[in-house]
């Protein structure tokens, strides 16, 4: 090709242009690639931005393939095209071997050498990474990436303010305690809906749920006078999820349906506005119609969507709610990568009928399955089917078995962990066991689990879930042992947030200073007494009081139901004289109808019978057997014994 041409063509190039340029950039690039040009890196690049520009990212593949060797030549320079590419179409994998190939040494090292030399190319890598992460789960890599590159967009030299803002605070919709440690950077602005909205979520996760109301409604009315009708659905669905939570059915109710008439079918926003008007549905495994509502909520057009449409999260609660239908439903069920749907592909096969078979014998069976898996491994799917039998077990009030298999599982994973990180498992088994033996009142037991746990108390750690240690030293201290509980205490303290009512209290139980009744007030000032008594929280109290409160309701249980008792049996009885057309007032009733018929006063035997006695008896009545038993006629004589008895006898042959 003549120098004159090719210098056209890289003119004609241009992949910040309109959408219908972006389709000339490509042509021309692909022409340039195809002649042989000197600069093919650059050229690629551009080829791969202006399919990007099209959101043609299976395109974008099938151009990676036919260029192949260049890629393999030149691969450094399309890194973050690659990577955004894999990141659209989610494939964690390629996503995932291409970044640890170029940035080996991970996230940590990639802000260190962004600090020392920061470079647009380097933060649009950065940002893909934090999406990525976000959208898999990956909550604290997220935030920890955001809020460096909102610590380092200098007078807005980099990225647009706002629109870090936003994206800071995405990751704590899910975790909003990861700002405890790292503070958020950017500042709330009430000028914009978007950031309005993120922040309302936040606070829903929160449970600061009034709060949340005020800034949805300010954010809806600010997107509906911008005319942006997504942006209003999505706030709409976030607002009808936040009044669910409240349990102001009514109002979610009303939202949802407004937007199932409005959006249109099969898109995302009405999968997830008719997967939350079912949940308000009250199921039963043994009358409702499963099929029907698998139909309903179009689990198959979901599938297809997948995490390209819907945040981690969402994606995550409806596999379970699927998963869920489908076990109820007595369907097959194929193991996947998630624990969920392995565990319930164990228990399905391991259970007859999941909706009539009894717990009881739903119990036994994953007992004795669960001893057998923990006995082989501890890994895998082996915790999810233990928490699955515990939680039958505890429903039939099988202490003794829960405790059984949760201390096996313990004590199994403890022998063959090698690290000094204590696992999720552990923890979670953890928190069961303190239950289990504040029912049992097994406080050696207690004690016991408390020290294997106190080899663990470490900073990593502490840091790590400071809520778990904080329970944990709270439960050595009805048991005086303060010297280990002031150990983890003191951990804590170095890695939590002062604002905390736990940490402040911590740091007076530290100071060794006598307890005042004032400061204990100010730290319950905040609790509502009256909502945690109706959602069934017991008062703390002495084991004697409870005895007597346990007796009085016994009386007043016992009271109410003789009074039960004896209305049914009024009533039974005024049931039983309306049918048998028994009226009380003309005749009442005889004092001696309780006496045998023949022993009243009333009774007159029959003509016959009278005629018959007083004939053998001079008048006087008398039964028949008394009539035997003093006749004296006949007397009946004893055979005797034969004496040839034996020789009656009937001998056998010989």
């Amino acid at each position: 090709m003549a120098q004159d041409n090719l210098t056209n063509l890289l003119s004609q190039l241009s992949v910040q242009s309109a959408q219908s340029e972006h389709t000339k950039a490509e042509q021309t690039c692909q022409q340039l690639l195809n002649s042989g040009c000197t600069n093919p890196g650059d050229i690629l690049k551009n080829l791969l931005v202006s399919i990007i520009k099209q959101d043609k990212y299976e395109h974008a593949i099938t151009v990676l393939q036919k260029f192949k060797h260049i890629d393999e030549k030149y691969g450094n320079k399309v890194v973050l095209e690659k990577l955004y590419i894999y990141y659209k179409l989610n494939q964690v994998q390629k996503f995932e071997k291409l970044f640890n190939s170029r940035y080996p040494d991970g996230v940590s090292h990639l802000i260190k050498s962004n600090k020392a030399n920061q470079t647009q190319t380097k933060r649009g890598v950065l940002h893909v990474r934090a999406q990525f992460c976000y959208r898999n789960g990956q909550y604290d890599e997220s935030y920890m990436i955001y809020n460096y590159l909102a610590s380092t967009n200098d007078d807005n030299s980099y990225d647009n303010t706002l629109e870090l803002a936003c994206n800071e605070r995405v990751p704590l919709s899910t975790k909003p305690n990861l700002s405890t440690l790292s503070p958020l950077v950017t500042q709330l602005s009430e000028e914009s809906y978007d950031l309005l909205y993120n922040e309302a979520i936040i606070l829903t996760t929160k449970e600061e749920f009034d709060q949340s109301i005020s800034l949805l409604e300010k954010a809806l009315s600010m997107a509906k006078n911008e005319g942006y009708e997504s942006d209003i659905v999505s706030i709409q669905l976030q607002l009808a999820y936040v009044y669910q939570l409240m349990a102001n059915k009514g109002e979610s109710k009303d939202i949802l349906n407004e937007l199932l008439s409005k959006v249109e079918p099969g898109s995302v926003f009405h999968i997830l506005a008719k997967n939350n008007i079912q949940s308000f549905i009250d199921f039963s495994k043994y009358s409702t119609n499963f099929n029907l509502i698998l139909r309903d909520i179009n689990f198959e057009k979901a599938n297809s969507l997948n995490l390209q449409n819907f945040t981690f999260e969402q994606w995550s609660m409806i596999q379970r709610n699927y998963l869920f239908l489908k076990l109820f439903n007595n369907n097959s069920l194929n193991p996947h990568s998630s624990l969920l749907s392995r565990t319930l592909h164990n228990y399905s096969k391991l259970v007859d009928n999941i909706a009539l078979e009894t717990y009881k014998t739903q119990s036994k069976k994953t007992y004795h399955h669960a001893l057998t898996m923990i006995n082989s491994s501890t890994g895998g799917s082996t915790i999810g089917f233990v928490l699955l039998t515990l939680q039958l077990l505890i429903v039939e009030k099988q202490w003794d078995n829960a405790i059984r298999l949760s201390e096996l599982f313990l004590n199994k994973s403890l022998e063959k962990s090698s690290s000094t990180l204590l696992d999720e498992s552990i923890k979670i088994l953890s928190y069961i066991l303190f239950e289990l033996y504040g029912i049992t009142n097994r406080s050696n037991s207690k004690y016991c689990l408390l020290q294997k746990l106190f080899y663990f108390v470490n900073e990593p750690n502490v840091s790590d879930d400071s809520s778990f240690w904080t329970h944990v030293g709270f439960q050595f201290l009805p048991l005086g042992s303060t010297k280990e509980a002031r150990k983890i205490f003191r951990q804590i303290s170095l890695y939590s947030n002062d604002n905390d009512d736990k940490v402040s209290l911590i740091k007076d139980f530290l100071s060794n200073e006598s307890f005042d009744i004032n400061k204990g007030a100010e730290i319950v000032s905040n609790v509502d007494v009256e909502s945690l008594i109706a959602q069934g929280i017991d008062p703390l109290l002495s084991s004697d009081k409870k005895k007597i409160n346990r007796t009085v309701i016994n009386k007043i249980t016992k009271e109410k139901l003789l009074i039960k008792h004896k209305k049914r049996k009024a009533q039974k009885l005024k049931k039983f004289l309306k049918s048998h057309n028994v009226d009380l007032s003309s005749k009442p009733p005889s004092n001696e109808r309780w006496i045998p018929l023949r022993d009243r006063s009333t009774y007159r035997p029959k003509r016959r019978q009278q005629h018959q006695a007083v004939k053998q008896t001079q008048g006087s009545i008398i039964n028949k057997k008394a009539e035997q038993a003093l006749d004296i006629s006949k007397k009946t004589t004893p055979k005797p014994k034969s004496s040839n008895a034996k020789k009656n006898k009937k001998k056998g042959r010989r």
